[in-house]
């Protein structure tokens, strides 16, 4: 299962890659792409759900699925920050914030459940830490945007939202478990939504805005955050989280692909600093059990 969980993970880190850019083709309101690619997601993954669902609610009762709604809320609020945060602020900035949540997950590890790092983690760390860095200085080097505020914010929940699913999930099967969380978190953002006005007037006119949100509900939604609450059910959220790492990488790819935006050479040694941090990480990880 740990095989599948690190290939789930590499596809859903290519499918995450494309969230900035279709984020950026979505002109709807920031708090409504939040809850409704969460909403969506949920909803498009009920009939595949229904009989699990069922069974679990006969089996546990409600209970099960009360507690799921604390990662449900996180990744709502995860989702509302980067959203907004990204355009608020600089690619440089977002990338850099985003880039240190393998560091935010080893101090929890740390500090939290008092686990040694080893040493090829540090060493990882300071590989993915020094890139991140790297972005940053090449983007201005200027932090303090209410933008960059959002985005650290994202990547803080982010790691609540991932430790609390993994201590909640139980043996509750994956798709009833993903439907749930994705329909908890949807169903929380739309208050907020709503407050911000919801969606414009002649919002379902707008095609290109309505594609850019059914691509973000499928792929880095339904794929590639799928790919992370299974991934977090059978690794640790540290191994989790250097999949992000690879989400740059591949929009940037995306960007002169699909957008034509010229790639900044400058910015390659970071982007190989990420590579070499998740390759390093991954390859000793596996020659340890899993915490």
């Amino acid at each position: 299962m740990r095989r599948f969980a690190l290939a789930f993970l590499c596809v859903g880190a290519l499918s995450g890659g494309f969230a900035s850019i279709l984020i950026r083709l979505c002109r709807y309101p920031a708090p409504a792409v939040a809850s409704l690619r969460m909403l969506l997601a949920g909803l498009l993954l009920l009939p595949f759900s229904l009989g699990a669902l069922r069974r679990a609610w006969r089996e546990r009762g409600p209970g099960s699925f009360l507690r799921l709604l604390a990662p449900g809320l996180l990744l709502s609020a995860h989702f509302q920050c980067w959203v907004l945060g990204l355009r608020h602020t600089s690619v440089a900035n977002a990338t850099f914030l985003m880039c240190l949540t393998p560091v935010f997950f080893a101090l929890a590890q740390r500090f939290g459940a008092r686990k040694p790092l080893p040493a090829y983690t540090i060493a990882s760390l300071g590989l993915a830490a020094a890139g991140a860095g790297w972005l940053l200085l090449q983007g201005g080097g200027r932090l303090g945007r209410l933008g960059d505020l959002l985005v650290l914010a994202a990547g803080l929940l982010y790691v609540g939202y991932l430790l609390a699913a993994r201590r909640v999930a139980g043996d509750l099967p994956h798709l009833a478990f993903a439907q749930t969380i994705y329909f908890w978190g949807g169903l929380s953002g739309l208050p907020v939504a709503l407050l911000a006005g919801g969606l414009p007037e002649g919002a379902l006119g707008d095609t290109v805005s309505l594609a850019a949100l059914a691509g973000l509900v499928l792929f880095p939604t339904l794929i590639g955050h799928t790919s992370v609450n299974f991934g977090v059910r059978h690794l640790s959220p540290l191994t989790v989280s250097f999949f992000s790492l690879a989400e740059p990488v591949v929009a940037t790819a995306a960007a002169l692909l699909l957008l034509g935006e010229p790639l900044a050479p400058l910015d390659l040694p970071a982007y190989g600093l990420f590579l070499a941090a998740t390759l390093l990480y991954l390859l000793h990880s596996a020659r340890r059990p899993e915490g």
